[in-house]
């Protein structure tokens, strides 16, 4: 067993790890070192972020300030402090409920990026804690942990499987925005190109949105689009606390309107040299394709303003069907299978939870949620 003071809202435990490749040994640690577990609110909690180069935008305080507004979320994030008062790992976790009447069935504990650590021994071993301990914490409230990738995989890879995560292929697309943007649109899909000349044509036009307002015209798509596909969409207090807690230059809220008329939104997230498409919908419209001209833009503005990433924020699982895949693929970006890591906190409960909802992921609508 190894002992871990804590502060916060844990009392002191025993942690056991188990080896993903040995089940029942425990994991032998190389250095039995007790690292201080504090929460988000660290006072080195973004300066550690800032300069991790995986660091992304859902490790930061704001970002994790604003899933704490909406009832959907509790944020579940740790650091580990070394004895000399330094960060050397650092997981940034939500619970997110969707039945409240069965979280232990119908809520699960996302990492909507990967944990970060130092490349030494001493933030492997900082790391393993960490999520030892929040697995420990959370085993009982949730169906599942689950880690979504979205950089090439580090050192973080070996610790995840190290604590019984599973590896799962995922894709995703990513545009390199550093190309000119005239090769930018030569890498789109002819037919895409097409649909999108013939919806700027209609008059199509395209506003920055940033405000409440905005943000309400972007749920109110949101939820036509989830209703469509039948796919349960999140809470509302998500989106205005995003925009007020983050800094106005991390935000970007695009509406495409028809006549007037609100027709097509996208919400995403800017950090780094990284534009993160995060939400959007789209209303049906006969030969027209709001969708792929407001994504277009997005695009066209990241590589103008000197972003290098545009990401799609996934493309689903590849053994199953997944609607938006295809669409995505047509901006001519490049696929890669950074993965998720899961573990499920009992197999039976699992396999109740996949019986009774089907697990089907056929998404019309546009989120990484």
């Amino acid at each position: 067993m190894l002992a871990i003071s804590v502060c916060g809202n844990f009392t002191e435990k025993d942690i056991t790890i188990r080896h993903l490749d040995a089940p029942g040994n425990m994991f032998k640690f190389e250095n039995r070192k007790k690292f201080e577990t504090v929460d988000w609110e660290h006072d080195q909690w973004d300066a550690y972020v800032l300069q991790h180069p995986k660091g992304t935008i859902f490790h930061t305080q704001a970002m994790i300030r604003a899933f704490a507004c909406s009832r959907d979320f509790q944020p579940l994030s740790l650091a580990a402090i070394d004895q000399s008062g330094k960060v050397v790992a650092l997981l940034s976790s939500f619970r997110v409920m969707t039945l409240r009447r069965l979280p232990a069935f119908a809520s699960r504990a996302i990492q909507y990026a990967e944990p970060l650590c130092d490349s030494s021994t001493e933030g492997v071993e900082a790391l393993k804690q960490l999520i030892g301990l929040h697995d420990q914490r959370i085993g009982a409230q949730s169906l599942l942990s689950e880690v979504r990738s979205i950089a090439e995989p580090g050192v973080e890879r070996d610790v995840l499987r190290a604590c019984n995560y599973t590896y799962a292929d995922y894709i995703n697309y990513l545009v390199d925005l550093q190309k000119p943007v005239e090769e930018l649109w030569s890498q789109l899909n002819k037919r895409l190109r097409q649909r999108i000349r013939a919806t700027f044509r209609a008059k199509l036009e395209i506003r920055d949105d940033n405000s409440r307002d905005g943000v309400d015209r972007l749920y109110k798509v949101l939820q036509y689009s989830f209703s469509r596909a039948k796919v349960p969409l999140v809470s509302r207090d998500l989106f205005e606390p995003t925009l007020e807690h983050l800094p106005a230059e991390s935000v970007r809220i695009r509406t495409a309107f028809q006549q007037g008329e609100p027709v097509a939104s996208i919400f995403s997230l800017l950090f780094g040299d990284r534009v993160f498409s995060w939400y959007g919908g789209t209303l049906r419209l006969n030969g027209r394709s709001p969708f792929a001209c407001i994504v277009w833009d997005d695009i066209e503005w990241g590589c103008r303003n000197g972003y290098k990433i545009y990401d799609f924020g996934g493309a689903g699982w590849p053994h199953e069907e997944y609607g938006p895949r295809k669409f995505k693929a047509g901006f001519g970006g490049q696929q890669v299978r950074y993965g998720r890591y899961l573990l499920p906190h009992s197999r039976i409960r699992y396999r109740i939870a996949e019986l009774a909802y089907g697990v089907s992921r056929k998404m019309g609508a546009w989120s990484t949620h």
